[in-house]
């Protein structure tokens, strides 16, 4: 019979070190310098907790060997790394962040060990391949268990959270900060010529004004035929109508895979909500963007707006970093939110997809209860920095303003919705509800009614977690 997790761990007390023996007399002296404000937890004896040099691993598919290894890049970077080997020190563990296999390799490896075990005390970091065939095999333990940890914390990524749940029970964890994902690139010159002042999207943003009615009406001034020969010099948008869609969504208030309050995922596909979105995103494809080049590949859309051809896209934010397409962009640019949907919460909102921590079940309580409790103790913010503004830093140099950092991202990161559109074996909702309504070539009602039942028996299925 498993061991229950009402042990050391459960019953330990934050206090502050007034240490005796010989672990509490060198943390002590520790913490008397760089981190004497930092409170240091004991178990229910009064003693700091040892875990007896226990190693750790937070396993992922791209660290190499490991993640902290060579000279530090920044700062930030050498202090995160001093405040890890301080909390290694002081507890008595080792944590190592390293790649176990490449990306193809990863989920058959994860797969391999939640089935067969070994020695090796890990946290997996898995992705949207590993979830779900994961929680049918029950391969993940229920952090919901560990009641000493505090899920309040600002620390936790509640998208993630959230994400992976049975009834009161939750599966997976994340301290990343939300991706920010989706939002609208703009070009400021072209909104400059075309009489728009180029920081106006940011102020509507700010003043909670920037609507789908306000960002047509920027699409509309910014579609010109400068030269009146009957062709349109530049365009309002050129985007990838996967971005598109899923995103404008949202912003109307629902996703196109939700979960009902049993926690069943379902079909939103045919809520008025999501047929006028589709309506109206057919609506600005068909006045405000750019026709596709002839014999163009299907990425022809990133050169029309890092070409200045066309003033807006819809995209990830990621483009923006500097090996990615917009680095060397002539234009000056900026990045906003999606627009505001009329059936919307008023709040800017981005499609959450972000890696997932999970513990696998084949371990025991105690056991489990350790490995979680060393990563809670590691994963704590560094102290001298502000948790909830040290992200920025690593995002300033992506963009061309501190606007898009300092209001559009942490917009995004506030107000996540959880993708499970990414959770459904074989859903097709590109080829089903977006490619055939982007163009207008069928109507948003026709789609659903020709995906619905096939989409039932997929959800049916997946439900069956």
């Amino acid at each position: 019979m498993k061991k229950t997790i009402l042990g050391l761990f459960l019953v330990s007390a934050v206090l502050m070190v007034t240490g005796c023996n010989k672990n509490d007399d060198s943390t002590a002296k520790q913490v008397s310098g760089k981190y004497k404000d930092v409170t240091i937890e004991k178990d229910a004896n009064g003693k700091v907790l040892d875990f007896g040099g226990m190693s750790v691993i937070l396993a992922d598919y791209w660290s190499g060997e490991d993640a902290e290894a060579g000279e530090a890049v920044s700062k930030l970077d050498e202090d995160n790394r001093a405040w890890h080997k301080f909390t290694q020190d002081t507890y008595n563990f080792k944590f190592k962040q390293m790649q176990l296999g490449a990306w193809d390799e990863h989920p058959q490896k994860v797969t391999n060990f939640c089935v067969t075990g070994g020695d090796e005390n890990y946290i997996f970091i898995v992705d949207t391949r590993s979830i779900i065939s994961g929680m049918k095999g029950e391969f993940f333990y229920d952090l919901s268990k560990f009641k000493d940890i505090d899920w309040n914390k600002d620390k936790w990524n509640k998208g993630v959270s959230q994400l992976i749940t049975r009834g009161n029970s939750f599966y997976a964890m994340s301290t990343a900060k939300p991706e920010p994902r989706q939002g609208v690139f703009f070009n400021k010159r072209l909104l400059e010529e075309a009489g728009i002042d180029p920081d106006a999207p940011y102020d509507l943003q700010k003043e909670g004004k920037w609507t789908w009615e306000a960002f047509e009406d920027m699409l509309k001034k910014c579609t010109r035929d400068m030269d009146n020969d009957g062709i349109m010099d530049t365009y309002g948008m050129a985007n990838s109508s996967t971005e598109f869609t899923p995103t404008a969504c949202i912003s109307n208030g629902i996703a196109m895979i939700g979960r009902d309050e049993n926690g069943k995922f379902v079909n939103n596909c045919g809520d008025d909500r999501v047929l006028e979105t589709i309506n109206w995103v057919a609506h600005l494809v068909q006045n405000y963007e750019m026709p596709q080049p002839e014999g163009s590949n299907w990425d022809w859309v990133y050169a029309a707006f890092q070409n200045g051809q066309v003033a807006f896209q819809i995209d990830q934010e990621y483009n923006a970093q500097p090996n990615q397409r917009y680095a060397s962009m002539k234009d000056d640019y900026g990045y906003v939110a999606f627009p505001l949907g009329p059936k919307g919460d008023g709040k800017y909102r981005t499609l959450n997809q972000d890696n997932m921590y999970v513990i696998p079940a084949i371990y025991d309580d105690e056991r489990a209860a350790k490995i979680m409790k060393i990563f809670d103790l590691w994963s704590d913010p560094t102290p001298g920095y502000d948790n909830n503004e040290v992200w920025k830093e690593g995002y300033y140099n992506h963009f061309r303003d501190e606007r898009a950092v300092d209001e559009t991202l942490v917009y995004l990161m506030e107000n996540p919705c959880p993708n499970y559109s990414t959770l459904i074996p074989g859903i097709n909702y590109m080829g089903d509800m977006i490619w055939s309504t982007y163009g207008g070539w069928v109507t948003p009602q026709e789609a659903y009614e020709s995906s619905k039942n096939n989409w039932a028996a997929l959800l049916d299925d997946a439900n069956n977690w």
